[in-house]
């Protein structure tokens, strides 16, 4: 009509009508996700405002606000899976043990993750008065990971096979001869009974 060139829509099962080519994109309005992955990482917010969390990576199909990212300000943000955008990279998270959403891994300051560990082999006993001290499932003090107290292992050999700093805190991955018992500090322990 008059020059220009119109397209015929419908979707897959429905007509919809008649529209100027003009209207039309051969492009998605969403950012595609080139990965999707699960992590174990903790992190703190870092860059509060101007960011916010989202029901799955902003722009990406299905994507909705959340809540402004600062309402999660000083609190330990339990990372559970990354996805990579063309923007940049995603982290969902979690606190005390409830999904929140994505948010911009640049407003984050990552303070653990797996890479972080190191492999050791080393023999090492409870310290008497560290008996009531937990121990958790990754090295960060969480009420989610927490996995138990040394009581039990009180007096047993155990060796540590993996090592890490997590904010200048030295931790070690414990286990018996025959039981893998999970991360605690490395303070809680002793190279002597």
């Amino acid at each position: 009509m008059e020059g220009q060139l119109w397209y015929r829509v419908r979707t897959s099962t429905t007509f919809i009508g008649w529209t100027k080519a003009s209207n039309l994109t051969t492009t998605t309005p969403y950012d595609k996700i080139e990965y999707d992955k699960g992590v174990t990482a903790y992190a703190r917010v870092k860059t509060a405002p101007g960011n916010a969390v989202w029901t799955k990576p902003y722009r990406t199909e299905g994507s909705k606000p959340v809540n402004q990212l600062s309402v999660y300000q000083g609190k330990n943000m339990r990372i559970l899976r990354e996805a990579k955008t063309v923007i940049t990279t995603w982290y969902q998270f979690s606190i005390d043990g409830k999904v929140i959403g994505w948010v911009d891994t640049r407003a984050l300051d990552t303070f653990y993750k797996q890479s972080m560990e190191k492999d050791t082999n080393l023999t090492r006993y409870v310290i008497a008065n560290k008996v009531n001290e937990a121990y958790y499932k990754v090295p960060v003090v969480d009420a989610d990971v927490r996995w138990g107290t040394l009581a039990a292992y009180k007096g047993q050999k155990l060796t540590v096979d993996k090592q890490a700093t997590v904010e200048g805190q030295l931790w070690y991955r414990i286990r018996t001869s025959s039981t893998f018992i999970g991360w605690t500090k490395a303070s809680n322990l002793s190279a002597t009974k």
